[in-house]
Parts: C-alpha cells; structure tokens; sequence
C-alpha cells in the first residue's frame, strides 16, 4: 500500500488556472512567473494540498523553512498563545520574558566559541547584521564571499552571494567591499591537485596565491561569511582539506569567520549545525528558516566576544525582530528536536537518499552528480558527463515531470535540489523518491 497521496489530475486544474491568470494581472511578472502551476489552499504534515484537491508530496519545505511539516499543533499552539497575550511587540524596545531562555538554549547548542546573540527577523537580516558587525568590529571595509552563494536578495546581501549572475543584476556596480573566490567543489573545481609547498587546499591556495596577490590587501579584509554547505547553489559539501586551511587563513590575518547557517541550521544536515559536522568554530553564525518550526519568522545572530561583544553603538533587526510568538515557536521546535530525535531521523533520511539516488551517476550519463546531507540532495544535470555542460532545460523537465508524479522539487540555478521533511518517515521518502527517479528516467528518454 502506498504511503504516498495519489498522482494529481491535470496541474494546473481548472481553479488554480482561474486564479493563476487573475494573479498575471496583478502581481509583478517575477513573482507570477516562479511558482508552481497551482494555487495551495493547505498544507499539513508533509504535504500541500490545492484549490483543485490535487494533493503534492513536499520535498522542498518551504525553502528549507518548515522543518518537520505544516500545521504541527505542538508548534502552533504556543505560538497562538503568545499572540493572545501580546499582539505584536518591537522586541528592541519592549523586552519580554521569552527573549532570554531562547538565546541562552541557542548559546548552549551552538559551537563553543560563541557567547552573545543578535536578534533578527529573518535569516537576510541576520547576514546584513553581520556584514556590519564583521567590518564594525574589525575596522576594516572588506567582506569575502564565494561563487555559488546565497545569502538574501536585499542589495547588501546579493551583492555579497554569487549563485547566479542574474541574482545580483544591477547591483554589483553600484555596491563595493565585496570579493569572491570559487566554493570548493570536488565536481567544478576550476582547480588541479593542490600546488606543492601549498595549504594542502586548492581553494586556499587560490585565495592566497591570487585574490590577496593581486586583488586586496589582507589587511582590508574583515573576513569571510560562507555557507558550510551550499544550500539553493546546489548542496555543494566542502572537501576535509578545505577547512583547516581557511581556519588557518583566518587565524593568520585576523579575519572573522562567519557562517551562514539559515538553511543548514537546526537539523538539515544531521547536526543541529552544519559546523558540527567539522567541530568548526565559527566568529558568527547566521540564523533563520527553520529556526521558528515553519509557524514565525524569526531569526538570529550569534557571535563571540570579539565579533559582538566589544560594542553596542550599531542599530540592528527590525521591528518584528523576536516577536513573542515567534519566540514561542522557536523555542517549541528546539523541544520537538529533542523529544522526537529529529537528527536521528535526519540520518536515515540521508541513508536512503544516498541508496536510491547515487547509483544513478554510474547509471544514467546525464546524472552528473549526486550530493547528499542529511535531508539536503543536489542532482546536478549534463548534456555530456565528460564537458558537464549544464543540462538547464532537461533540470526543467525533470521538475515538470516530479510535478505531474505529486512531488515538489526545487529547481536552481545548478542542480534540482530535495529538501523533505526532518519528519518524514525514510519508508515514504523512498517512495517519493521513487517517482523522482521516474521523472529522471522518463526525461532522459
């Protein structure tokens, strides 16, 4: 029996095509023109059901937002609560009794290194804070990002991520403070073995060897904010030679280092951070997405004493920074981690991606590449597995036909990426998967 709802009808079906061509006279055509061909009217657990009663398996979690599925009473209820008792609150000017025991169990989960917290709306806003904070703490103007990044689509922070030339259009010109080195990728690495007499890394090496040849004077340069894994830019894992050699680089000029955590934090890798996965260290740690238990948006900054604790004259976050409920949500799903094994389902959900998707590079030559953590997959697509030309419009293909098979997958700018829930079992992660496998086997023909 399957644990899957039934394959939809036709999508759109007739009431979401009403409203989707009603929403084309209204909204901007880059909004309109990114969704799925359908219109939700609920979502709960795992799934999304639309206005047509189609019901979709969910491998995208909002982004990475929801973390153990829609409509979770455990999660909501104490949200709705503190709702009740306050509305809305500028958490910056009117304190309340929920700010404290969610910073200090986020300073108990975090890495050692870090002692204070910043409070934020959302992850973008957590990455804009530290972008200031890194260049008010240090003194020094320059911020060090790398290819392949996502961190937000203000000015600020798509001129510091690099996913896609297209993301930071018209910004890059009229922005500075920022440089860029390639994310080190084992499958695209514009890299040989590392140089003899090196780091023992080839994108340390680069990053010595060039950007601070001939580019920027270390001295200029505040420090470095990359995302421990690539999220939206393709599930991209760092090599074991990668870390160690930019903690070195760090430590040598005195940079910060800052990770940003909005999509890997709170369980998506099998760690509660991504820097578990590497016992890293970190100056700062950006927070968002999952943090509020996919009921508030809240979001977080957290730092040591040097890169946040030395001063307090830089205005931060925003009105809706903390709000009560959404302390309450965040704090419930901190519970739920606990209470349910979260990590432990994480890792099995990571065995079965791994069984199920991997044999395809041997199996199928479009299937360039297949990137697994925890509840995060990269499939990366090719024309020809020895060029790796991107297979742009075969990645759209394939989404279209998960889409027609019920299952939501998020295609990027460099691979189609599945992001279930913590919470789904691995016996229907594999099913839905399952019918991944079939929309790669039915587009490649």
């Amino acid at each position: 029996m399957s644990l899957l709802p039934p394959v939809p009808t036709a999508v759109p079906g007739p009431r979401s095509a009403e409203i989707l061509s009603a929403q084309d006279k209204v909204f901007y055509p880059g909004l309109s023109g990114d969704g799925y061909p359908f219109i939700a009217r609920s979502r709960s657990g795992w799934t999304v059901t639309d206005v047509d009663g189609n019901e979709f398996v969910d491998l995208v979690s909002s982004s990475a937002s929801v973390p153990v599925g829609a409509g979770r009473a455990d999660l909501v209820e104490p949200a709705a609560r503190e709702l009740l008792k306050y509305g809305n609150e500028d958490s910056h000017a009117v304190f309340h009794e929920l700010m404290l025991p969610l910073a200090t169990r986020l300073i108990e989960l975090a890495p050692n290194s870090l002692t204070r917290v910043d409070i934020s709306l959302n992850g973008t806003e957590s990455v804009e804070t530290a972008v200031r904070v890194m260049r008010r703490a240090t003194g020094r103007p320059v911020i060090m990002g790398f290819f392949g990044a996502y961190h937000g689509e203000t000015t600020t922070t798509a001129s510091l991520g690099a996913e896609h030339s297209e993301i930071g259009r018209g910004l890059r010109g009229v922005t500075s403070g920022f440089v860029h080195a390639p994310y080190p990728n084992a499958y695209r690495s514009p890299f040989g073995e590392p140089r003899a007499g090196g780091c023992g890394d080839p994108t340390v090496d680069f990053i010595r060897d060039h950007l601070l040849f001939h580019l920027v004077d270390p001295a200029e340069v505040a420090g470095v904010i990359i995302e421990p894994v690539l999220g939206s830019g393709g599930v991209v894992i760092p090599p074991s030679t990668f870390w160690p050699a930019l903690t070195e680089l760090c430590r040598e000029y005195d940079w910060l280092l800052c990770l940003d955590e909005v999509k890997t934090g709170f369980g998506r890798t099998g760690e509660v951070f991504a820097a578990d996965l590497w016992g890293l260290e970190p100056d700062l740690l950006c927070l968002g997405k999952a943090m509020g238990g996919g009921v508030m948006p809240i979001g977080a900054l957290l730092g040591n004493e040097r890169a946040l604790g030395g001063f307090g004259d830089l205005s931060t976050g925003s009105t809706w920074s903390w709000l009560p409920a959404a302390c309450a949500a965040a704090l419930a799903y901190l519970d739920v981690m606990e209470r349910e094994n979260v990590l432990g389902n994480v890792r099995a959900l990571h065995d079965v991606a791994v069984a199920k998707l991997v044999p395809l590079v041997d199996r199928i030559p479009q299937v360039g590449d297949v990137r697994v953590q925890g509840g995060f997959v990269g499939v990366e697509l090719v024309v020809d597995p020895v060029t790796k030309e991107r297979a742009t419009a075969l990645q759209e293909a394939v989404a279209d036909g998960c889409l027609r098979r019920g299952v939501l997958v998020a295609s990027s700018t460099t691979s189609f990426n599945i992001q279930p829930s913590l919470a789904m079992s691995p016996e229907a992660y594999a099913e839905a998967l399952d019918r991944v496998i079939a929309a790669i086997e039915e587009a490649v023909g």
